[in-house]
């Protein structure tokens, strides 16, 4: 427990922190499996409503006060939209499923960037749940065959302990967040302490110096993990072995105890009391470390979160005294299974269903969706506005205008079509779909590639597409550069070998068709002499193979960004939409601008700078007129980038094809 406090509470030297839910999940595979062996030979069998009334009676009362808290303040200190995200979370983990809920919301792009979420930690309650699910179910049909239950055991046990550690090799490197978050990857850890508590009797007989020596280099290799891990490691794969194999050392060690053993100073009052508590710390430190850094739109200072860390002490000792101790022990409720199953089921339904309300009664507070005026009042508005851009005007400030596009109730489900479709090709895919659009008999091609920033221009691709007779091929990858370059993916935690293999994919696609028109778009985010040099060069490769395919070839600049996630911003400034304006100098990077210019005139395209109508007035501005710009920090919403076809048609003029009819 205390390496995920340094971990969370970012404390020096703790950056691999993070390998205390290994350690945990080792030392539960080990008490679990020994309760279960014990009880086999006690009574011949397992009583599986028995099991999981006390595991309900141990685990589900704190943790379901904790949620309902943690939602109660997200209600208060969180925006309206972010706290249905939140209640969703706190629904997920009440079922023990939000393994599953984040892993999903890793892997989607455009939700990946979303504030932590204070419910985030119950992750890996929810594995240890599904692991109670069926471990003492297959324990118990062990139990059934003939002769003594230890070796069938612990062959079961290696045999799962093994599969999921290649498969936790393997995920790590091809979806990291699956690995991460999902059971079957984290099995292994669960197994190597089944296989601790099934050879028990064996470590018994260990030799008293061993044994020591055992426990030292344990504590030693669970100490550097914590140490030589960063955050940036990939995980759960090879470097959960330094934790997983540390834990099991020290546990292996401490079934012979001596003078010199860490187990002296284990058992120590100190170690003692957070060992009793460390369920209910777990619980309270996460949401008491985020929350107040959301309430102040911050990073808190060290002694805050030290502070902070005190506070969860003292909660967890409370929760532990009054709540996890009455309630395990069945002062209040008694111990029949039934009763206490039923109970729980009711307390799971309970949560979940006053988390969901929590949240939708914070989206009904919510502007609602449309507008007071039509479309094209709206947007006739907008020109106006991006007319006067040369200007340099001032950014008014005042209330959101009623009827923003697209509404805050549904600016996170307001996407383009190649979303909806499936055309928009996520981190691990590598073919190249048809995704077509606008006229599909036009013998007029043209096609819109890059990464998400590309996919953004959809909107106004596609009315281009629709008034002037094109056939819109749309070929965009999430996070992958068009520029014949080798990335390396965060989320991956390697290189992005799935980019270069779709990418290329892309030019040849682009080469059969023999577009009139490409428009080539894509985020910069990258910085350094060295990999700029290789964008240059990367996009120098890319331009070559384009102009030689297509009519005509065009560069759009990357879009400005925002300094905020600006639906969470404007929610929570309903009456000064200033406050979520951005610095011109912040949200227009002009020297990655110049960059892609020089490129585009190097490689014979052309080159269009979409700034001033992004960034129309001083400084940049979260709304303008009717319309939301980004619906994250970056990405345009799908009514503000269709708002914009008119003054993208008239940058690319001449237009291939008729004129509108």
């Amino acid at each position: 427990m205390v390496l995920i406090l340094g971990y969370h509470a970012s404390v020096p030297l703790f950056s691999g922190g993070y390998v205390g839910v290994d350690v945990f999940y080792v030392l539960s595979g080990f008490l679990i499996t020994g309760l279960l062996l014990r009880e086999v030979r006690q009574t011949g069998t397992i009583s599986l409503p028995s099991f999981y009334a006390r595991r309900a009676r141990r685990l589900l009362p704190a943790a379901a006060l904790v949620l309902v808290v943690t939602v109660a303040a997200s209600a208060v200190l969180m925006t309206a939209l972010e706290v249905p995200e939140v209640s969703g979370d706190a629904a997920a983990a009440a079922l023990y499923v939000s393994n599953v809920r984040f892993a999903l919301q890793a892997t989607d792009y455009l939700r990946a960037d979303l504030a932590p979420s204070p419910i985030l930690h119950y992750w890996s309650l929810s594995v240890e749940e599904q692991f109670y699910l069926f471990w003492p179910a297959a324990v118990l049909l062990i139990a059934r065959g003939r002769g003594e239950i230890g070796r069938r055991l612990a062959t079961v046990a290696a045999v799962i302990s093994v599969a999921s550690f290649v498969l936790a090799v393997w995920l790590t490197q091809v979806n990291a967040p699956w690995a991460f978050f999902s059971l079957p990857t984290r099995a292994w850890e669960l197994g190597i302490g089944a296989l601790l508590a099934v050879g028990a009797g064996l470590l018994a007989r260990t030799p008293v110096r061993l044994a020591t020596v055992a426990a030292w280099a344990g504590l030693a290799m669970v100490i550097a993990s914590s140490v030589v891990l960063k955050r940036s490691t990939p995980f759960p794969g090879v470097a959960a072995l330094l934790p997983t194999v540390g834990s099991a050392l020290l546990i292996a060690g401490g079934f012979r105890q001596s003078a010199f053993a860490p187990g002296r100073w284990l058992s120590t009052a100190i170690p003692r009391f957070l060992g009793r508590i460390s369920y209910s710390l777990y619980l309270w430190h996460w949401p008491l470390l985020i929350l107040p850094s959301v309430a102040i739109g911050d990073r808190l200072p060290w002694w805050a979160r030290g502070a902070l860390v005190l506070v969860a002490i003292g909660l967890a000792a409370v929760t532990q005294r009054w709540v996890e101790d009455p309630l395990r022990h069945g002062r209040w409720i008694g111990t029949r299974p039934r009763r206490n199953l039923a109970l729980a089921g009711a307390l799971t339904l309970v949560v979940s269903t006053v988390a969901l309300g929590v949240g939708a009664r914070a989206a009904s507070t919510l502007p609602a969706a449309g507008s007071t005026t039509s479309l094209a009042t709206d947007e006739a508005e907008l020109d106006a506005i991006l007319a006067a851009a040369p200007s340099l005007p001032a950014t008014p400030g005042g209330p959101i205008p009623a009827g923003l596009r697209p509404g805050l109730r549904e600016v996170r489900d307001t996407l383009s079509q190649p979303y909806i479709d499936g055309c928009r090709a996520q981190r691990l895919d590598t073919e190249v779909g048809p995704c077509t659009y606008g006229d599909p008999a036009s013998p007029v091609t043209v096609v819109l590639f890059g990464d998400s920033h590309a996919l953004a221009w959809f909107p106004t691709l596609d009315r281009l597409a629709t008034e002037r007779h094109w056939r819109l091929v749309m070929l965009g990858k999430v996070a992958c550069q068009p520029a014949d370059m080798v990335l390396y993916s965060q989320a991956l935690k390697r290189d992005y070998t799935e980019c270069t293999t779709w990418r290329e994919a892309a030019l040849q696609r682009i080469a059969a068709e023999r577009p009139a028109l490409v428009l080539v778009t894509s985020h910069i985010w990258f910085t350094g002499a060295a990999l700029i040099a290789d964008w240059r060069a990367g996009m120098a490769r890319t331009l070559d193979r384009l102009t030689a395919s297509a009519e005509r070839v065009v560069v759009i600049a990357d879009t400005p960004r925002s300094a905020f996630n600006l639906p969470d911003c404007v929610t929570a400034h309903l009456d000064d939409v200033l406050a979520c304006a951005t610095p011109y100098a912040t949200a227009v990077n002009e020297r990655s601008i110049e960059r892609q210019r020089q490129a585009a005139e190097s490689g014979g395209a052309d080159f269009v700078d979409p700034s001033a109508w992004i960034c129309p007035s001083r400084p940049c501005p979260a709304v303008i007129g009717h319309f939301l710009v980004f619906r994250d920090d970056d990405h345009m919403t799908p009514p503000f980038a269709a708002a914009l076809a008119d003054w993208l048609g008239r940058a690319l003029e001449p237009l291939p094809g008729p004129e509108p009819r």
